[in-house]
């Protein structure tokens, strides 16, 4: 019986193989709660029954013998068990500490914006906390961590539980009442009230600072409701309900400012409303890249800014568009599919992984799919890599996967449907952009050998299939335009790579010759479409072209609601036209084609004039560099340092490039831009094609603007394909 009451480490003395591997087999992980405390061996045997209490100690001493659960795996949250010894202090002040509640980081923001923030260090605190941490307490870091994130995790307790001496709330009121941290705009001369405690949209940046008042921001809240969010529908519909304005201000300030930023874009009457907005934007930007704690809402907030691109976020803006948008959505997109990576919004793509409530998951789930969607699409806008992995192979998400998107009542519209359309198309667009535009050496190869036609068959088959299910989808105007453009852009963006391998086949079968030499042969070989091996391809990709320019000027309303479009749909407009102007230089279109196509580039440019509220709005930008490449020949630029050898050689090699103003421009194999790079086609038409685009023949060698076509050709064909640079290059 004494033998019974020792520890277990001294109960038995050392046993063989064969006797510990039995004893192995009997050993059960569960003890009941009296043995466990004495941490005692616990004998479940006696009943006859291995695992069921009572166990052999409890029968002896008469006790109630209850199986304690088992606490191994997982995150043990135990209860704060320190103590907070404060001496001098009675009970009632006590009280009246705890009462005072930590300022929100609104409120630590200067009176007068932007105004810096002055950091004083606080006194060192003159009391101390005894802490008492029992053998549970070290339990909690005996495990191994798998990762730095681990290892944080189980200093979070004891970090925190050290720190309660001085909460939090003690520490804010000492720093803002003994000159902690104060704003600029406090030390000088501002009272303590300016930071009031209170939530909501007082305490709002820009209301705080007067730079708009409640009732403005509800208004921009509203015009971008009714404008902007039927195309991205991520801000929770919640908080489009009047009463909802303060809880949006209080918690959603990376959303909201977003909200704020696009809605005002367009105030050409009130300009400093977007210039606030876009400020306190960029600065909340800013403190996302510099790791600064956000949540789903920062990740919502980037993605709506990337649809659109605020004017007011850039430094500068050029008089013709070239292509900055798409930079600086590639920008934001990464830093969204990072932040939420961080977050584990990728997580939620499985359904059966929920972490949170049924809305909050859905919220998430919508935020990550979009993060997908976002990557794809402007992946294939620049001829770049993905960034993200997508919502997972095997998920499958439908419209019932995103609640908060479909209708609450009758009349109302389907934009879960919608954004499973979306979803689906993108999905093919990624495909496309994977098989055919994974590489240029791979694509060069595969335009070579020949085997990409089964790929674009597929695709082309794939892409109906998509018309035939989602053709017929009931929606407004408006959306079903969003919907018959990107599938006419997806039609040529798949079409155009056989358009693209005609070209190659046609340049390796004629290596010798001069450039007039490969110009008249690539003529003769474009002379007679029907009779080319691809010319299926190529017919369906100057009518893929067409048919979105023709929805463009016919079906959109160009100040109703071409003006509040995502900018991925002006910019598809531009490669488009851009895409026809080149293909006309190959002598593939018709007399009677070309004029058709040029009054359908003219009305083009007249519908983006008049969907752009000012001159330097994207829509007036991009109408002007199309009128610039569709015009008569631009002049050249002056030369540098005025010498007149350089400035003749110049204008020599720029006449020869466009001497012939009937035919527009005199075709050279490279024509010194690619249809998907805006900004070598803004360098084409400024007569700038020294600095490169990065996409086009030029970028792949040393850039010279006084080097033959014959010179360009060869380099060309002898070159290395640089990085992931996967645009068409014709």
């Amino acid at each position: 019986m004494e033998q019974e009451e020792q520890s277990p480490q001294f109960e038995h003395p050392p046993m063989s193989r064969a006797r510990s591997r039995s004893d192995a087999m009997k050993r059960v992980s569960r003890a009941c709660l009296h043995c466990r405390q004495r941490k005692s061996k616990c004998d479940l045997d006696g009943s006859g029954s291995p695992g069921v209490p009572p166990c052999q100690r409890c029968i002896r001493d008469g006790r109630d013998c209850v199986l304690g659960s088992s606490n191994r795996g997982g995150r043990r949250i135990r209860k704060n068990k320190l103590k907070n010894v404060t001496p001098g202090v009675t009970t009632q002040e006590k009280s009246d500490l705890d009462t005072v509640s930590s300022p929100s980081s609104e409120n630590r923001q200067a009176a007068s914006y932007p105004g810096p923030v002055v950091f004083i260090p606080p006194n060192p605190p003159t009391t101390t906390a005894s802490v008492s941490v029992d053998d549970d307490d070290t339990a909690s870091i005996g495990s191994v961590p798998r990762n730095p994130s681990d290892a944080w995790q189980c200093l979070t307790g004891i970090a925190k539980r050290g720190t309660d001496g001085n909460t939090a709330e003690t520490i804010a009121d000492s720093l803002s009442g003994s000159g902690g941290f104060s704003s600029y705009g406090a030390l000088q001369g501002g009272s303590r009230t300016e930071f009031s405690t209170n939530s909501g949209i007082r305490t709002y940046r820009l209301v705080q600072t007067r730079s708009l008042d409640p009732t403005t921001v509800w208004q921009l809240v509203v015009r971008y409701a009714e404008n902007f969010h039927p195309y991205l529908p991520l801000v929770p519909r919640k908080y489009f309900d009047r009463n909802a304005l303060e809880a949006f201000a209080t918690h959603e300030k990376y959303l909201l400012t977003a909200v704020l930023t696009i809605a005002s874009k367009d105030l050409v009457e009130r300009p400093e409303i977007h210039e606030y907005c876009s400020r306190y934007m960029h600065e909340l930007i800013s403190g996302i890249a510099a790791g600064a704690d956000c949540d789903v809402e920062a990740v919502e907030a980037l993605l709506i800014l990337a649809e659109w691109e605020p004017q007011g976020l850039r430094p500068r803006i050029e008089r013709v568009g070239r292509g900055e948008e798409d930079r600086a959505a590639w920008m934001h997109i990464g830093l969204a599919l990072r932040s939420g990576y961080f977050l584990g919004l990728d997580r939620t793509s499985f359904r059966g992984d929920a972490s949170g409530d049924t809305e909050t998951e859905a919220r998430r789930r919508l935020a990550w799919t979009s993060c997908y969607i976002s990557d794809r699409l402007i992946s294939v806008r620049i001829g770049r890599a993905f960034w993200s992995r997508g919502p997972g192979p095997m998920t499958g998400l439908v419209s019932q996967d995103f609640p908060s998107l479909q209708p609450v009542k009758d009349g109302e519209e389907d934009h879960a449907k919608i954004f499973q359309a979306t979803l689906d198309l993108t999905q093919l667009y990624g495909n496309v952009h994977d098989v055919l535009y994974s590489g240029m050496r791979t694509s060069n190869q595969m335009m070579l050998m020949g085997d990409y036609v089964k790929y674009v068959d597929d695709f082309r088959l794939a892409i109906l299939r998509w018309k035939s299910l989602w053709g017929s989808l009931h929606c407004s105007p408006p959306i079903r335009a969003t919907l018959q453009l990107s599938y006419e852009y997806l039609r040529l963006y798949t079409n155009a790579f056989a358009f693209q391998a005609t070209i190659s086949q046609s340049l390796a079968s004629k290596v010798n010759g001069d450039a007039h030499a490969q110009k008249e042969h690539l003529r003769r070989a474009f002379n007679n479409v029907a009779s080319l091996q691809d010319a299926r391809f190529i017919y369906e990709s100057l009518d893929a072209a067409k048919a979105y320019l023709s929805i463009l000027v016919d079906l959109v309303d160009p100040e109703k609601h071409l003006h509040f479009m995502p900018l991925r749909f002006y910019l598809y407009g531009i490669y488009a036209a851009v895409f026809l102007y080149k293909a006309r230089s190959f002598g593939v279109m018709l007399h009677s084609e070309e004029m058709a196509v040029r009054d359908l580039v003219t009305r083009t440019t007249e519908v983006l004039k008049r969907a752009s509220a000012g001159p330097d709005d994207i829509g007036s930008r991009y109408s002007r560099l199309l009128e610039l490449l569709w015009q008569t020949k631009p002049a050249p630029i002056a030369s540098p340092a005025g010498t007149q050898q350089s400035n003749d050689l110049m204008q020599t090699t720029l006449s020869n490039c466009l001497s012939d103003q009937n035919k527009h421009v005199d075709f050279s194999p490279a024509n010194d831009f690619s249809w998907l790079d805006l900004e070598a086609v803004g360098d084409f038409v400024s007569g700038d094609q020294i600095s490169g685009a990065g996409m086009g023949f030029d970028a792949l060698q040393t850039p010279d603007l006084y080097q033959t076509g014959q010179d360009r050709l060869q380099s060309w064909q002898v070159s290395t394909w640089p990085g992931d640079m996967s645009s068409l290059l014709f």
